[in-house]
Order: C-alpha cells, then sequence, then structure tokens
C-alpha cells in the first residue's frame, strides 16, 4: 500500500463546524477565514480541507479562493445495497481489500485528479440472497474519506458510510453499461468459465456540486437476470438481448 498523508483531524474539525453550523449556510470562507479559526494550522492543510469540503458538496466554489458554505444536504438517491434491501432482498458485501494506488490514466479522468495521484481501490464481492453476483472495484479520492482502509462495511452501505461518516452525499449518478467477456479474475470470483459474458456496470457518483466522490466498475454474472432487472432495471434489456 502507498503511503499517503491527509490532514484528516482538520478535516473532521472543519466538517464539524459546517454540519454544526459554526459556518453558517450562505457565509462564504476562504483561507484567510479559516487561519482565524484554526490559527495552529498550515496554510497548505487548510487549502486540502477547502478544496475536501468542495468536493463533498458542503461548499461552493464562488471564485478561485472564495467558498460559499452550502452546509450538509440531505440524501436523495439510494444505493444498490439499500435498493436491494428496500426490495426484499439479503444484501451483502465482502470487502476482499482496500489498497491506496496511482491513479490510472482512466481513474484519474473519471474522478478529475492528477494522473497517478493517490485514490483507495476498494476490491469487494457483492451477494444477494447468498448467491455472488458482483466482483466490484471502487475508486475513491483520499480526500472523500481518509481513514477508509480502517472502516468495516461487512453488513452496511458503502454509500451510506460516505454520507454518516464523512458527511459525502451522493447527489447524481451516472451510469453506462455494457456487455463484455470475463476476465481471470471474474471468472474466478463469479464462478464462471474466463470468456463468459458479463454485465459491466460504470457507476459515477457526484456531490452537490458535481464533483466526483467514487468511481465504481462493477462486473456481474449476466445469468443473474432476476437480480440484475431489480437493481440495474436500465441495464436489464442488454441481457433480454443477449
Amino acid at each position: 500500500m502507498i503511503n499517503y498523508s491527509f490532514p484528516k483531524q482538520l478535516q473532521v474539525c472543519f466538517e464539524h463546524d459546517i454540519v454544526e453550523g459554526t459556518f453558517a449556510k450562505g457565509t462564504q470562507v476562504n483561507l484567510t477565514n479559516l487561519q482565524q479559526r484554526y490559527p495552529q494550522e498550515a496554510a497548505a492543510d487548510l487549502n486540502t480541507v477547502l478544496q475536501s469540503a468542495y468536493r463533498k458538496g458542503l461548499l461552493d466554489k464562488r471564485s478561485e479562493d472564495r467558498f460559499e458554505i452550502l452546509g450538509e444536504r440531505q440524501a436523495e438517491i439510494i444505493s444498490v445495497f439499500q435498493h436491494a434491501a428496500k426490495s426484499g432482498f439479503s444484501p451483502k458485501s465482502i470487502v476482499r481489500a482496500v489498497e491506496v494506488v496511482p491513479a490510472s490514466a482512466a481513474v484519474a479522468l473519471k474522478l478529475h485528479l492528477p494522473e497517478g495521484e493517490p485514490v483507495f481501490c476498494q476490491t469487494r464481492t457483492r451477494l444477494v440472497n447468498d448467491e455472488v453476483i458482483a466482483n466490484q472495484n471502487n475508486y475513491i479520492p483520499i480526500e472523500v474519506c481518509p481513514g477508509l482502509e480502517t472502516v468495516d462495511l461487512t453488513h452496511t452501505s458503502f454509500q451510506t458510510t460516505l454520507e454518516q461518516v464523512f458527511h459525502a452525499v451522493v447527489a447524481h449518478i451516472e451510469e453506462h453499461f455494457e456487455i463484455r467477456p470475463a476476465n481471470d479474475e471474474d471468472a474466478t470470483i463469479l464462478g464462471l468459465q474466463p470468456g463468459s459474458d458479463i454485465l459491466i456496470v460504470q457507476r459515477l457518483s457526484l456531490s452537490h456540486t458535481r464533483m466526483p466522490l467514487v468511481w465504481a466498475d462493477i462486473h456481474v454474472r449476466s445469468d443473474r437476470y432476476f437480480y440484475v432487472k431489480e437493481l440495474w432495471p436500465e441495464a436489464a434489456s442488454l441481457l433480454e438481448n443477449k
């Protein structure tokens, strides 16, 4: 795992001040305001938490160096995990690894980061009713959830954790679907023959400021049509055509 540094405690304090109203909604802040509030902190760290709060949708940018407090929003979009539970299924997620890796060109483009920037890669096996249905990689900017590697996500929605623990509320979703042959890892995790068709779901989660929070690359067993129709209805037609 690549080592990363992040002013996590300062971020926690700043986000607490936003959520609790110390910085009221509509207030405009900049680096000078933060230096007055947190006089012991380095300017570089203060700028880092300003940018992270903007990515999460807690702030909106009014100029290059000035932001407006938006405050914490209510969640409006439910995750696949939550939708599965509401549909009467029993969802489960096995986190196989959480690593810090350099962002590839494709990941950097999706997450609006420089190529090579450290990001979390969270590798998961997703089950519904104890049936393995998906092999998933989530790519997340470090600033969205520093400390993610210590969080147990076995029985909870990752999206809910982002919202409740890290104050990163998903406001918009962009999804792309296609059919591709399974790679060797997919075949092993999903119990398929190599080269079998799988459904690829690429899901980009964005904050209220339209900044990327998570890019999920989800590889789904194409023979689990019943679950796909319920959980990714927009993709069901791809399987029907197959």
